[in-house]
């Protein structure tokens, strides 16, 4: 682990629960989503959901929960397998000082086979200081299996800034509202996830978003011998987004772009490379169906 990284994670948030403050309670829907990635010696293709939904108000909490899986099907030729699945669900309790969070994520080709590939995620965080659209956090956040600090709580301190056009969480989002037309999104998750998007909305049903990022996924395969090894996938891709909303909570979603050069490697942590294979570049074709329920 880099002294430096090691030191910026002890000091702040996940990108998850600094995005808890300040914004109502996200509505329930479902989201259906299909990929295609042509990259050279990468060809994948990609099927899930993802959901989030109330479940009501106690004690005073407002309390909530997500889950979503995706099923990814790959065409590589080398030793990254065939079928792997992204799953993961989620529960949480927002109140007035304190939000509670906790949750399970499988990442691998037998999700939730064993512990062994299986990610617990515990956290819990509240407001030091509120002062107009200024806050301060602070939490604490456990993870059995990622791919830093793994198994070992942490705390952190985040600030925030919310207002009509700009919201602010330092340093992992920002979203700004140019204009009544024009938006401007980034975020950076650690270790290795960042994106910048910019929006336009042509009319009231369409919108266009120009998009670009890095994300580094890690996966468990339940037949490892070692099972402190994992197996990281690094890509990098930028595309066109149109977006068209017929009616108020459904929306459906064109993406097309393209998926620059990448890897996937094993090790301990995401910064021990072993066995590196490199893959190359190709178009990328997206579509996602969100719809209320």
């Amino acid at each position: 682990m880099k002294t430096p990284l090691l030191a910026l994670l002890l000091l702040l948030p996940s990108l998850a629960a600094a995005q808890g403050r300040g914004r109502p309670p996200a509505e329930d829907s479902l989201q259906l989503s299909s990929t295609f990635s042509g990259r050279d010696g990468f060809d994948s293709r990609s099927a899930g959901f993802s959901s989030a939904f109330g479940l009501g108000r106690a004690g005073g909490y407002n309390f909530s929960g997500s889950a979503g899986a995706e099923h990814h099907r790959t065409w590589t030729g080398g030793r990254f397998p065939g079928e792997v699945y992204d799953t993961s669900f989620g529960l949480s309790a927002a109140g007035k000082k304190w939000t509670f969070g906790a949750g399970a994520r499988s990442n691998s080709d037998r999700p939730f086979y064993s512990p062994s590939e299986t990610d617990l995620n515990l956290d819990a965080s509240t407001v030091l200081r509120r002062r107009g659209p200024h806050s301060v956090l602070f939490g604490l956040n456990y993870s059995s299996r990622r791919s830093f600090l793994k198994g070992v709580p942490f705390p952190y301190l985040s600030y925030s800034y919310t207002s009509e056009r700009l919201t602010i969480f330092f340093p992992f989002a920002l979203r700004w509202k140019i204009s009544e037309a024009s938006s401007l999104q980034a975020s950076y998750f650690p270790p290795k996830y960042f994106s910048l998007a910019v929006s336009r909305k042509l009319s009231p049903a369409l919108t266009l978003a120009l998009s670009g990022g890095m994300q580094l996924r890690q996966y468990l395969l339940a037949g490892r011998a070692d099972k402190d090894q994992s197996l990281f996938l690094e890509q990098t891709q930028a595309g066109l987004k149109a977006s068209l909303t017929p009616a108020k909570g459904w929306e459906a979603s064109l993406w097309t772009g393209w998926g620059f050069k990448g890897r996937y490697y094993s090790g301990e942590h995401y910064d021990e490379h072993r066995a590196v294979v490199r893959t190359g570049a190709g178009p990328l074709l997206g579509v996602t169906l969100k719809t209320p329920f």
